[in-house]
């Protein structure tokens, strides 16, 4: 009795299966946009969507270093372009405030998992100065527009 149950399923179960197959490809295809790179999508003005974000490069480049996963070495670091308020993270006087998600930002950056970049409009509003941006770290002039142009401009992907 229950290999006639299964038998009357079976055809149900390979249209599913097929199907499924179907949608899979026309996903695929659909997106015919070579990716060249990935910037972090960041919750602006929450600290802890930061850290989220390294935490999630962090888990990729651990990803990535397993033999039997093959991603691209082409692909550049993950590009955080941080504006808005967040930018204070990293700044030297700031440290004790953020060490936390200093230090992983730093040894993701020294692994070349990430690039971060914050922007000088943000800073220079806040009142920082440049002098005080820890090492790691380089400026462009504004964020938003650096965002775009990754996107539209270097085929980059939001990571």
């Amino acid at each position: 009795m229950r290999w006639l149950t299964l038998l009357t399923l079976l055809p149900s179960l390979l249209l599913a299966a097929v199907n499924f197959s179907q949608a899979a490809d026309q996903l695929i295809t659909a997106d015919s946009k070579t990716v060249t790179g990935y910037v972090a999508r960041i919750n602006l003005k929450k600290a802890d969507q930061v850290y989220e974000a390294l935490q999630r490069a962090e888990v990729y480049f651990q990803t990535k270093q397993q033999p039997n996963i093959q991603i691209s070495p082409a692909v550049p670091p993950i590009a955080f372009v941080i504006y808005g308020p967040d930018v204070e993270i990293f700044f030297r006087e700031n440290y004790s405030d953020f060490k936390p998600i200093v230090d992983l930002a730093a040894r993701l950056s020294a692994l070349e998992v990430i690039d971060i970049k914050v922007c000088q409009v943000s800073y220079e509003k806040q009142g920082l100065d440049k002098s005080t941006l820890l090492p790691f770290v380089s400026t462009v002039p504004f964020g938003p527009a650096e965002v775009t142009r990754l996107l539209e401009d270097q085929q980059y992907d939001f990571f």
